[in-house]
């Protein structure tokens, strides 16, 4: 086991990655499968990518077990304990929690009440304020790392909702919320693991926390059990339970009639200069009688992408094939904060199961010449530049190799890197609320798209459009945008997908581009069927 020497060392309130390194062929999924009960296990996730690109797609990370959730709706929060490592977090988190109203302290829960301020003026104060935000501060860098074996060894994982930014910006009320999803619903995972794709490696990370110093060899020995309990996972099978087929019910919230109407409404407010573009969805749903891990499974093999989710919340389950980030903050000292807009999408050159370079070359050069594409990337890039510039450094915020070709299993796609280093007074959630929502989901400018989008919607959106990822105690951060996805609540799955609008947009074919974006989940839901 690693990490020994710096547990000798580690004082009170630090946290310490003990972990073990073994190899496999196993992938990912298969492993979570076994690990998760086939994914029954409650509170369980998997950030799988299934689509390995250099840097953002290389590893994939799982876990079980946490020891705290922490849920937020408007102004109200909860701090539950799920365990009895998590009941020692609670006491010991409550000092840093002082800043709330309503405070109330259980041994299982604390909860409390962030009071959004009607006095701010400034950007910089806005950013400053207390916020639900600060929840997720005082839970994910309550410890010190002592060292940091990895970027991502822990911490807290999971879903910030689109609608989180009301946190931030004053926007008409949500309409009907269908899937009670919060704000934010987050787990504290002290051990995960992590699957190196190239390498052909798994790491297994149990954390010490060390809330006392006189506590290290009981924390040893309960790191070294869950190191154990990993290990063992090889050597069990898929337990998925049978299911009883059951026809399949499709429907929407927004008929094709509406659709179109609340299209050619928001051309007028293209047309009046309101807005450059407003990317407004609808939800489609459907029934299912089959597990919700061989959906996934079958959305991985038809959608493969880096950022794969399989996230069991109190809500439902979450998962989905997201092609990009939402933001990702990294580094030591000097933090970089980065977004990689996306918009432009081609096939790859596939001629009867083989790829074929001249074809292939032919979609690319159609993606950099096309015009709207070209366009609509400009304005993401803008928007993305506006967002960096808030939190970055002056003068440190610049775009590298923009327009660039980025070639996946199935698809090519025109991606630009957007980055700057992030204030010294400011920390990935800082940036995060600056940067919400991605203007891919919004629209431009983004405060008046989410306007209109707020008044032209049926449904809250919740998690769609919002992010799933992590914090670490170091302050990393990675997500991906909630895109490409399904809600499953009892046995039926909720699809929302939307279409970008602009000034020569034709509402029949808006309609039928959030049909295509919907395709690949019920298509997984017709396999995930057929296989049973």
């Amino acid at each position: 086991m690693e990490g020994l020497k710096e547990l000798k060392k580690a004082k009170k309130g630090s946290i310490v990655p003990l972990y073990e390194e073994m190899s496999t062929e196993m992938n990912a999924f298969d492993y979570f499968s076994r690990l998760s009960n086939h994914g029954a296990s409650k509170n369980s996730i998997l950030l799988e990518s299934a689509d390995i690109i250099t840097k953002y797609g290389e590893k994939s990370i799982g876990s079980v077990d946490p020891c705290i959730k922490v849920i937020g709706r408007s102004e109200k929060f909860e701090i539950i304990s799920l365990n009895s490592l998590g009941d020692e977090f609670l006491k010991n988190i409550v000092q840093n929690l002082q800043f709330c109203s309503d405070l109330k302290i259980e041994k299982k829960k604390i909860s409390g009440t962030i009071k959004k301020s009607s006095a701010i003026t400034s950007e910089n104060e806005r950013l400053n304020s207390k916020t639900q935000a600060d929840i997720l501060r005082a839970i994910a860098f309550k410890l010190v790392p002592v060292y940091k074996p990895f970027p991502v060894y822990g911490g807290l994982f999971g879903c910030i909702a689109y609608d989180f930014i009301d946190q931030f910006e004053t926007l008409p009320e949500n309409k009907k919320d269908v899937l009670n999803e919060p704000d934010y619903e987050m787990n504290f995972y002290n051990n995960i693991f992590i699957l190196d794709h190239k390498k052909e490696k798994i790491t297994f990370v149990a954390n010490a926390l060390i809330f006392d110093e006189q506590d290290k060899d009981k924390e040893l020995k309960r790191c070294q059990k869950i190191i154990d309990s990993y290990k063992k996972v090889f050597s069990k099978s898929p337990n998925g339970k049978k299911t009883n087929y059951s026809k399949r019910v499709v429907s929407t919230d927004t008929t094709k009639e509406e659709f179109e109407e609340t299209v050619s409404e928001l051309k007028k407010n293209v047309f009046l200069g309101d807005v450059f573009q407003v990317v407004p969805s609808r939800t489609i749903t459907s029934t299912f009688s089959c597990e919700p891990l061989d959906i996934y499974n079958s959305l991985r093999n038809l959608n493969p992408s880096p950022y794969m989710f399989f996230f069991s919340n109190e809500a439902g389950i979450l998962l989905g094939s997201s092609p990009e980030t939402f933001i990702k903050v990294s580094g030591e000292k000097r933090k970089k904060i980065e977004i990689r807009p996306i918009a432009g999408t081609k096939p790859r050159g596939f001629v009867n199961g083989l790829l074929d370079a001249d074809l292939d070359s032919r979609f690319e050069a159609e993606l950099k010449t096309d015009q709207k594409e070209i366009a609509e990337h400009t304005m993401l890039i803008d928007l993305a530049r506006n967002d960096v510039a808030r939190v970055s450094e002056a003068g440190s915020r610049h775009c590298d190799m923009p327009y660039r070709i980025e070639k996946y299993s199935h698809v090519q796609h025109i991606v630009s890197t957007v980055s700057g280093t992030l204030k010294a007074n400011m920390d990935a959630l800082h940036a995060y609320l600056a940067c919400m929502n991605m203007g891919t989901l919004t629209g431009a400018p983004k405060v008046e798209a989410m306007k209109l989008i707020r008044v032209h919607e049926k449904t809250r959106r919740g998690f769609y459009g919002g992010s799933i990822g992590y914090l670490t105690p170091s302050g990393e951060f990675d997500s991906a945008i909630v895109i490409r996805s399904m809600t499953l609540k009892g046995n039926t799955a909720y699809i929302r997908t939307g279409a970008g609008i602009v000034y020569d947009s034709v509402p029949e074919k808006e309609f039928f581009e959030t049909e295509k974006k919907a395709r690949a989940c019920l298509e997984a839901i017709e396999v995930a069927e057929a296989k049973k």
